[in-house]
């Protein structure tokens, strides 16, 4: 099946026709809402409509009030009215180069879809008669069939081989003959004759290794290896150093938000995405790059293998082998103090933000990310909870979204994961100890879990720090190293 070829003219077109249509709407008193304008459009365009949107306002050609009505700005005007176009194609260039192809790449899908059997013609983008009668600014400008499917090219035998040569002018007209499935259309000659030795057939290329979506010039999107609520994890690879890396996408955060927000829950997620890049430590998952201009806001982190809710499933309700358990807990431990001692708290515990390197540690993920959703009335942003924190590792007074969350907030949903990880349950109120639930557990940690998880913050541990003098205190022969000792496997994992 071939593409349609989406190169920078034809998006450039459909950009312009969108702004068309927008004063257009203006003029007859029609409705500009976001939404209605985005029904009515999106099927006539090429790419997806909230990537026009996105390139219109970010340039300035268009403006949204409150109630989500669109209008064009003067630039946006000047542009409609036929002024800087030049820039207005340059601009469209930049912003939509990873979704365009070039001018050459066009010329030969264009040449190629020339050969096979054509669509049936797209339906009428211009105004009506009498709408366009009434206005002084010229219709829309025609756009190629949108999102139309291509047949594939018939496979027929070549009547007469190409020929490089130009036919003579005096020379009587070729006969017409089918469709010749060739790389490019050739000239034939009437002067060809069958008795000319057919020519060399070209060498078949081997099949190309299969490629990934490329972003931004640098990285290539694979397979998807994960998703959740805010958006979906893929494998990459960063080009420049040949890298496999995770890329995680997070469009669908915005499904629970309106365009009107969108520009506060960008804010937030950068915000946090360079605060957890800032911390290095073996236990914290290493932020890449990112991304959250792009119309699919990405953020690139190393690639790890696995999650605890992957173990814990694993176990099939019993948790995971003790030793591993205790590991793990000192060192999410560890990467919480390193976190907190530059000011960032986690928040959103839960297994699935527990991730495995390739010799079996634990990675603290996705900090902050119930920050970037979390309620404030003032900017209009409800109250959105969509599993970004698991219910049962959040503190009450991250559940009560109080200000005064800190690193406490933190040592709570480490103490739940740590009775997970050592009885396969989910404490309640009155739920026995761990030891008292799996016998290998040490008895010395009970105590300890029972502090963590206290409902009232002033009972509880106040930093991980004070966790950590106890823990230590809790085996006096020292089997867990020594406080500041962080414990890491250095032996590959399967799979």
């Amino acid at each position: 099946m071939l593409k349609p070829a989406v190169n920078r003219d034809t998006v450039s077109g459909e950009a312009l026709f969108i702004l068309r249509n927008l004063r257009e709407n203006g003029r007859l008193g029609r409705s500009n809402k976001l939404a209605d304008v985005k029904a009515a459009l999106e099927p006539s365009v090429s790419l997806e409509f909230d990537s026009y949107f996105f390139f219109l306002r970010k340039f300035h050609y268009i403006a949204m009030d409150r109630e989500a009505q669109l209008k064009l700005t003067d630039q946006g005007e000047r542009v409609v009215d036929g002024d800087a176009l030049d820039k207005f194609t340059l601009e469209v260039g930049e912003f939509f180069a990873d979704q365009i192809v070039g001018e050459d790449e066009a010329t030969q899908a264009g040449s190629l879809d020339d050969l096979g059997a054509m669509p049936p013609p797209p339906p009428e983008l211009t105004l009506d008669e009498s709408e366009v009668a009434r206005s002084s600014s010229p219709p829309p400008i025609p756009l190629p069939p949108a999102r139309a499917s291509r047949v594939g090219l018939p496979s027929v035998e070549p009547v007469i081989p190409p020929m490089p040569s130009v036919a003579p002018v005096n020379a009587p007209p070729p006969v017409a003959a089918a469709p010749v499935a060739a790389p490019m259309p050739s000239i034939t000659s009437p002067l060809a004759s069958s008795s000319m030795p057919p020519p060399a057939s070209p060498a078949v290329a081997a099949p190309a290794a299969p490629k990934g979506t490329e972003l931004d010039m640098r990285y290539q999107k694979f397979d998807p290896i994960g998703s959740g609520p805010l958006g979906t994890v893929f494998k990459g690879r960063f080009n420049a150093l040949g890298l496999d890396i995770s890329i995680k996408e997070l469009k669908d955060i915005f499904g629970y938000f309106s365009f009107l927000q969108r520009g506060e829950v960008l804010k937030r997620l950068k915000r946090e995405l360079c605060a957890q890049a800032q911390v290095r430590h073996p236990a914290i998952a290493q932020i890449v790059d990112q991304n959250v201009d792009s119309p699919r806001p990405y953020f690139v982190v190393e690639l790890l293998r696995g999650s605890l809710k992957e173990k814990l499933e694993a176990g099939g309700g019993k948790g995971v082998p003790v030793p591993l358990a205790l590991r793990c807990f000192l060192q999410l431990a560890y990467g919480l103090r390193a976190a907190h001692a530059t000011g960032l708290t986690h928040h959103n515990l839960k297994p699935e933000n527990i991730l495995f390197d390739a010799y079996g540690n634990a990675k603290l993920a996705d900090f902050g990310m119930g920050r970037v959703v979390e309620v404030d009335a003032a900017k209009g942003m409800p109250q959105v909870f969509m599993g970004t924190g698991g219910m049962v590792y959040m503190a009450p007074e991250l559940i009560g979204r109080t200000k005064e969350a800190g690193p406490a907030a933190d040592v709570y949903g480490l103490g739940i994961l740590l009775y997970e990880m050592l009885t396969g349950q989910i404490p309640g109120r009155r739920s026995p100890l761990p030891s008292e639930v799996n016998s290998d557990a040490p008895s010395g940690l009970d105590s300890i879990f029972d502090r963590m998880t206290q409902d009232k913050k002033d009972q509880r541990y106040p930093d991980i720090e004070a966790m950590l003098e106890d823990v230590y205190k809790a085996f006096p022969d020292k089997e867990h190293l020594e406080k500041g000792d962080l414990i890491l496997s250095s032996e590959p994992q399967q799979g």
